[in-house]
């Protein structure tokens, strides 16, 4: 059965531990900033949410790329040809969730789950990421969470909508 990467906002700690095994591991630096995965934190409120790709089944990143650098893998992951992307931003612009960026070089990158061993969820002692097949409840969570949508600004914007969302509708 297809494993997925749920987040549950109820148990992040807003550690960022997930972020900068992330940018570790596929960056090879210790720096959030260049993470797959964020982590919205609203300290005078006193929650974190983790910001995940959704691996949206309809993913608006891979219609909106002219060049077909964007497609799905086998095993349902969104992922990135390098050599086909001319480095346009219309994938950046059209995650709703605010889930891909482009690096210093226009280079869009997004969450690839590690190849199926996400080093976030390794990380996450709290157990706010899992990695799994998933059940009811998880599935539940991940639809209410992929519910907010918001269609402009930036990335850092968007995920700050969806977070503040997730977070009012959690069960925390």
């Amino acid at each position: 059965m297809k494993k997925e990467l749920f987040a549950n906002p109820d148990l992040c700690t807003g550690c960022n531990r997930c972020t900068i095994a992330c940018s570790a591991k596929n960056e090879g630096v210790f720096q959030p900033s260049k993470a797959r995965l964020r982590v919205t934190n609203f300290p005078l409120r006193g929650f974190s949410v983790p910001n995940v790709c959704f691996q949206c089944p309809k993913a608006n990143c891979l219609e909106a790329c002219p060049n077909d650098a964007m497609f799905r893998g086998a095993d349902g992951v969104v992922r990135l040809n390098r050599d086909l992307c001319s480095g346009c931003g219309n994938c950046v612009n059209a995650c709703p969730y605010g889930m891909v960026e482009q690096n210093a070089k226009g280079i869009p990158y997004k969450c690839d789950l590690c190849d199926g061993d996400p080093a976030c969820v390794k990380e996450c002692h709290a157990e706010a990421l899992v990695h799994a097949a998933g059940d009811a409840a998880l599935f539940q969570l991940k639809a209410a969470q992929m519910k907010t949508r918001p269609q402009s600004g930036t990335p850092l914007e968007k995920r700050h909508k969806v977070a503040q969302t997730i977070k009012r509708n959690s069960r925390g």
